[in-house]
């Protein structure tokens, strides 16, 4: 593929399209994941017993608040029960999701393409590496420029001898605290996106130094940081002069954890001694309305990052659908205008997923 047919385009697992058929769009979601690197296996023997017993109404409450102590809960395979609950965002007026499930994470380019089929969602997937601690053996041994050209290689070319074609960066996941492998990812994402003009999702750690300390990594390596999505900004702990200065170096704010229930994260994903942990809808919409307030609408994305079996609808969660379904509404009662809800759910998504000009 010749990098000028993607300029100005969008790219799913069905091809390039048009920006203005994304329509409504998710930008952070998983249909297809595997979070076992995340698993904590309790201590106590009846936990014990909890962890590895299938996700199901009795165990409900327990794998809610211990939510990677529970293996089942942490792995979403079934391509027919993705498409099941992928449907019930499509009737409710969804266009796209952008599935973040990387190298890492059981990255499946054939299953979303099945997934995308069956549903007639645009399914727009990722390229690149989570965390550390679910890099491939062999990426050790590999250089920056390597590791950029395999990122490369999955958007031009297509995964392994799939074809099918990613169409953003990410996610690129970042441990609490920051690896030094992870910084080399960082900088080899940040040379693939300049390379292909692709769209770059970061997963951050918590804390507010280390996601400054990214952005720094990413513009010494030649990113677009106006073509940068930071993850998770609704659940990092991250301070509203933070956040201000993300938007102001030009990244895109993503408020991704509706939908989950507020609980703390597992000590391992928080700087130590501190509790961070998932806020309320009510936080979260009063916190994106403040954000439009200071002027940064054009820099907010919303989604849901399923990625746990408690946030289908078939095992209790609020699903795919749940922003459309109730975070509108209340977004509306909250004060937010349809112009400003439709600027986030369909013109930034456009803009971040369009390719943009390549420089060099």
């Amino acid at each position: 593929m010749r990098q000028s047919e993607l300029t100005g385009k969008a790219q799913t697992v069905l091809g390039i399209v048009d920006p203005d058929s994304l329509g409504i769009t998710l930008p952070h979601e998983h249909l297809l994941i595997d979070m076992s690197t995340y698993f904590i296996e309790p201590t106590e023997a009846c936990e014990k017993k909890l962890a590895h017993e299938p996700v199901r109404l009795e165990n409900l409450g327990w794998v809610t608040t211990h939510f990677v102590s529970n293996l089942d809960n942490i792995i979403l395979t079934d391509e027919n029960l993705a498409i099941k609950e992928a449907l019930l965002y499509k009737w409710a007026g969804g266009n796209t999701i952008v599935e973040m499930s990387s190298i890492g994470l059981a990255r499946d380019p054939l299953g979303l393409a099945r997934i995308s089929r069956a549903t007639g969602l645009n399914v727009v997937m990722g390229a690149g590496y989570y965390v550390g601690a679910s890099y491939p053996p062999g990426l050790a041994t590999k250089t920056e420029e390597e590791i950029a050209e395999g990122i490369i290689r999955d958007i031009t070319v297509g995964v392994d001898n799939t074809g099918i074609r990613a169409g953003i960066i990410g996610e690129i996941g970042c441990s609490t605290p920051l690896e030094e492998r992870e910084r080399k990812v960082l900088r080899a994402s940040a040379v693939a996106q300049r390379r292909t003009g692709a769209p770059l999702n970061i997963h951050p750690p918590r804390g507010n130094d280390t996601i400054l300390e990214i952005i720094k990594i990413l513009a010494d390596a030649g990113a677009d940081l106006n073509r940068t999505i930071i993850s998770h900004c609704d659940a990092s702990g991250y301070s509203q002069t933070t956040l201000h200065r993300l938007a102001d170096a030009g990244c895109y704010i993503e408020f991704d954890g509706f939908g989950f229930p507020a609980v703390p994260f597992p000590a391992f994903f928080c700087p130590e001694g501190s509790l961070i942990g998932l806020p309320s809808e009510v936080w979260r919409i009063n916190e994106i309305k403040h954000l439009i307030g200071e002027g940064y609408l054009n820099r907010m994305l919303i989604s849901h990052d399923v990625c746990l079996k408690i946030k289908y609808v078939t095992y209790g969660g609020c699903g795919y659908a749940h922003i459309l379904r109730n975070v509108v509404p209340w977004m509306r009662r909250g004060g937010l205008s349809d112009d400003q809800i439709n600027t986030m759910l369909i013109e930034n998504p456009k803009r971040i997923l369009s390719f943009a000009l390549i420089k060099e």
